[in-house]
């Protein structure tokens, strides 16, 4: 995107320009642009997490095997893709139902079901936002409500909801919701003819990319890249406003932003590595809200344009990559476009088929040597014949294509594409790129390229112990199966016999589950089998009634709520607890047995006063209790106890006898006495006390595990709040540096600790385990420094299961 060659890069990373596909204002009106997102203000959600609730007005028409269970199951799923994207700091829960004219005062977001016009899937985006707040590094406008709309007959598409087409919709207008616009880039959130995301993978590179760039971490995200520069036009100099611009490589997602009014981009969270980078106006089927103005009005896109690759090119071959190094810049990758009248090629599909089923994106089985993918969209040609001049290639050495025959069906003309798959080349995503004389037309992810065929289940039957015996074909040791869109809850797997055995998520009595197997390329069981799945029945297992204590908190109030049922399921990371607002946010669940919970609530003092609905929800096993929970005035004067303790030496978290800890809060001391805390009864000694803070020595015989903590002020007591007790904290007795490889020894460490959930933290900068041994009682952990990681004395502190270890000094060399 320039026509000088010199490549220049900056030393760090600068800050976005929010280019990106974001509901956009501009705050000035020349150049340099401050454009404005909307998006939520983490500091206004409670440990900057947007819970989502579901309306209990579900949909009106369901297909076979579906429900409104499966519904629910889905959105929660959608929201844990979005939960920890790497580079993003907004966290994403699922709330459960709520009753649509419930009183809320706190940010939220909203699954809402409607009557939508023929081939409108869902919609979704801010509703409501506050005005311009300046107060971060980068100014902003708040979002109040968000809403996710859903069709709400699943008879028809994106139905049923157990397939992939309805979670991935599920995850895409989710993506809105949380103030991201549509990319073209065949991400998640590009429209449904070019989205080639799947449930192994539902979120891609350029969709991490703009959730990070729009709620980013402070702390530098090491080992990716950016790329930026300008878009002009030709024959007037001016900038190109809102045009794509990709960074695309062979065998790997593309990541893309938008263009400014004065035609300047940046790229960010690109992985290292040589990229291809090109520029193509908006297509007619873009669907993008316009930014505003200062004073509110739409700033359209630029007219339309000829698609070129860097540094001023239409083909591929001709194209200089460009070099994306970790934590750099690249400059000044600049292009000088030609106005045209439109796009003649847009929103192209490329599908297989799975004897009459045709799946999009297409797969080609490299193992084939030979196949044919089907190419549909606009401007690829009409009556049976391809638009004059059109050819099609790959990016990339590992597919070309042999031949391009064009046939008409039902009146449509398609693009049967002949494939040859090179024996050297790479697998996963292939992009096309489709050429006339006028036009040139990009397609990233046009299909993938896998190395087995698709599983399909041949036989689902139950076994005595509660499992699934599942008899298959396609089956890996990395196969996820999944019941109704849910994984399950174990399973084990003999590839060599194609079988398996699964325990289903719990359901309620008489549901029935469409039973499939997910690939880890992409690829699933419906693919052959869409219309006659193979399902499980959920038995009989009796009534599931529950009941949560105490039924009313004041706003202004931390607290545990009992939650205890009958004949329930409840399990660590599979149940989920929902109060019905946006002002109850749930802080923590612990599961004491699968029939009793303990759940740590926050409401704030703004909190709406309303009767609420409870959910209790683990896999498809629902308890709703209408009305059930009561939000009443703030008490003033009571103690209010956040419930997360501090180590008043280290400041790390871990609280464990005889430890010494910081208790924040409000009203935690009246009147100048000394306020008396316990655990679980048990009093703890308090060192220091004030108002907002109390310093206090964990009582040396608590066992592990959750204990109550009550504060009494002096003149009123707090509600109690569950404080897990842990062991102590692993201790580093020494560290060794051999070069950039480093070994840390630990005792209280967990010897069966796997390396991927073992972390370190040097000089502020997260480092993998690469190895963790264990013997006689002491832990060896292994690390190897990066270049991000400073120079000098730098502390290292050692964390498992977020757990952490306690601090030591690392001397790491120059």
């Amino acid at each position: 995107m320039r026509l000088i060659r010199t490549l220049l890069f900056a030393g760090v990373l600068a800050g976005p320009l929010f280019g990106g596909a974001y509901f956009l204002h501009y705050t000035n009106r020349s150049a340099p642009y401050a454009p404005a997102p909307e998006k939520f203000d983490l500091t206004a959600l409670p440990e900057k997490t947007l819970t989502f609730f579901v309306s209990d007005d579900g949909p009106s028409g369901y297909g076979a095997n579906d429900g409104y269970l499966s519904v629910l199951a889905q959105v929660r799923q959608a929201a844990q893709a979005w939960d920890g994207v790497p580079g993003s700091d907004l966290r994403v829960a699922f709330g459960g139902q709520f009753t649509p004219d419930t009183p809320q005062n706190g940010p939220g977001a909203q699954v809402v079901f409607e009557d939508l016009p023929p081939g409108v899937y869902g919609y979704g985006g801010p509703v409501s936002s506050g005005g311009l707040n300046t107060a971060g590094a980068s100014p902003f406008f708040p979002i109040n409500l968000s809403k996710m709309h859903i069709s709400r007959d699943l008879t028809q598409p994106p139905g049923p909801s157990f397939t992939d087409s309805f979670y991935l919709v599920m995850v895409h207008e989710m993506g809105h919701a949380l103030g991201l616009q549509h990319t073209f880039t065949s991400s998640v959130m590009s429209t449904v003819a070019t989205r080639a995301t799947s449930v192994r993978q539902p979120i891609s590179a350029d969709d991490i990319a703009g959730l990070a760039g729009l709620y980013p971490v402070k702390t530098t995200v090491a080992g990716t890249g950016s790329i930026s520069g300008r878009i002009l036009f030709s024959d007037t100099g001016q900038g190109v406003h809102m045009a794509s611009v990709v960074a695309i490589r062979g065998g790997a997602p593309a990541v893309s932003a938008l263009t400014l009014p004065d035609g300047t981009f940046q790229i960010d969270s690109i992985p290292p590595g040589q990229y291809f980078v090109y520029a193509h106006a908006l297509p007619p089927t873009a669907d993008i809200v316009n930014p505003k103005d200062p004073d509110g009005k739409d700033v359209a896109p630029s007219g339309s344009f000829g698609t070129l690759i860097y540094p001023g090119t239409r083909d591929f071959l001709q194209a200089s990559p460009i070099a994306v190094m970790a934590g750099k810049v690249t400059k000044d990758i600049n292009l000088s476009v030609t106005p045209k009248a439109s796009a003649n090629i847009y929103a192209v599909s490329i599908y297989s088929f799975f004897g009459n089923n045709a799946v999009h994106p297409g797969r080609f089985n490299s193992t084939n040597t030979k196949g044919t993918v089907v190419a549909s969209g606009a401007g690829l040609g009409s009556n049976g014949n391809a638009a004059d001049g059109l050819g099609v290639q790959a990016i990339g050495g590992a597919v070309s294509v042999s031949a391009v025959r064009p046939y008409t069906a039902n009146g449509y003309t398609y693009l049967a594409l002949d494939l040859r798959s090179n024996p050297m080349g790479g697998g996963g995503p292939q992009h096309l790129v489709f050429t006339t004389s006028g036009d040139l037309y990009v397609l990233p992810s046009a299909f993938e390229l896998v190395a087995a065929d698709a599983p399909a289940v041949s036989s689902v039957a139950n076994n005595a112990d509660g499992t699934v015996a599942i008899a298959a074909t396609g089956l890996t040791e990395r196969s996820q199966i999944y019941f109704d869109g849910v994984p399950a809850r174990s399973q084990s797997i003999d590839v060599a016999d194609g079988t398996a055995s699964a325990t289903p998520p719990p359901g309620n009595a008489g549901q029935p589950a469409v039973v499939t197997i997910y690939n880890p390329d992409g690829q699933n069981s419906l693919f052959a089998q869409s219309g006659s799945p193979l399902t499980y029945t959920y038995p009989d297992a009796g009534p599931t009634p529950v009941t949560v204590q105490p039924a009313t908190l004041p706003g202004a109030s931390e607290a545990t709520i009992d939650v205890t049922g009958v004949n329930t399921h409840f399990a660590a990371g599979d149940t989920s607890v929902g109060f019905g607002s946006s002002d109850i946010f749930v802080r923590k669940i612990f599961v004491l047995s699968p029939t009793h919970l303990l759940v740590n609530v926050a409401i704030p003092a703004a909190a709406a006063r309303a009767a609420t609905e409870v959910t209790v929800m683990t896999g498809f096993e629902e308890v709703v209790l209408p009305l059930a929970f009561r939000i009443a005035a703030p008490v003033p004067g009571k103690p209010v106890p956040y419930p997360r303790l501090f180590n008043a030496v280290t400041w790390q978290q871990g609280t464990y006898p005889g430890a010494v800890m910081t208790l924040y809060g409000s009203n935690l001391q009246a009147d100048g006495s000394t306020p008396i805390v316990s655990f679980n009864g048990q009093a703890a000694p308090v060192v220091y006390s004030s108002p907002g803070q109390i310093n206090l020595i964990v009582p040396s015989q608590l066992p592990t595990g959750p204990a109550m903590l009550v504060v009494q002020n002096g003149s009123d007591m707090s509600f109690p709040v569950a404080i897990n007790i842990d062991p102590p904290a692993p201790v580093i007795t020494a560290v060794a540096v051999n070069g950039r490889e480093v070994t840390v020894s630990l005792t209280g460490f967990p010897a069966d600790a796997h390396p991927a959930n073992v972390t370190a933290r040097v000089g502020g900068v997260s480092l993998p385990a690469t190895r963790v041994t264990a013997e006689s009682g002491v832990t060896r952990v292994s690390l190897s420094l990066n270049a991000n990681v400073p120079a000098g004395d730098q502390p290292l502190v050692v964390y498992v299961d977020g757990r952490s270890s306690t601090q030591a000094t690392l001397t790491v060399s120059p």
